[in-house]
């Protein structure tokens, strides 16, 4: 996209992880009569809404240097425009049971990672302080995955239907 900003790339940044917010808040929603699992949902709701924060911290860092109409690659926006799309409408639909969700979850950290923090990584950190971060943040978000169980306990785990649902999910 020619003409693409440093404020374009905060902004699609930002968009995406609220929607990522959002997608696990309802996982939270679904899942509430499984404590753990809801705690789980929440964990990684929370974890979005710090990532949310610290672009916006970024977000004013960068203004408060003028930096914010500096030019951003192509490809970075484009990813990142991929990512912002994210629509959790869709892959609330297709959960059935926690292993579902488990799977979706995977599905959106890794797009996260491969839209996110790896195009911003390789720009910004040396080889060795990268990988660092990438596991560090990789592992943050994995470890509350662990306390969903096995496999055969998350395929047990029915999520609930839409009327039983209390809370609108958008």
């Amino acid at each position: 996209m020619p003409g693409a900003t440093m404020a374009d790339l905060f902004d699609l940044l930002i968009q995406s992880e609220r929607a990522t917010e959002r997608f696990y808040m309802g996982l939270v929603e679904l899942f509430l009569h499984e404590p753990t699992a809801a705690e789980v949902w929440w964990e990684m709701a929370a974890e979005e809404a710090m990532h949310v924060w610290l672009l916006e911290k970024a977000r004013e860092a960068v203004a408060a240097a003028g930096r914010l109409e500096d030019p951003v690659e192509p490809a970075v926006l484009e990813e990142s425009r991929r990512l912002s799309s994210f629509n959790p409408e869709r892959l609330w639909a297709r959960i059935r049971n926690l292993e579902d969700a488990y799977e979706a979850a995977h599905e959106v950290e890794g797009l996260e990672f491969d839209a996110l923090l790896e195009p911003l990584l390789l720009d910004m950190f040396p080889g060795d302080i990268r990988n660092r971060i990438a596991r560090s943040q990789f592992d943050r978000h994995q470890t509350p995955l662990k306390r969903l169980r096995t496999r055969e306990w998350r395929l047990s785990v029915e999520a609930r239907r839409p009327k039983e649902v209390t809370i609108a999910l958008k």
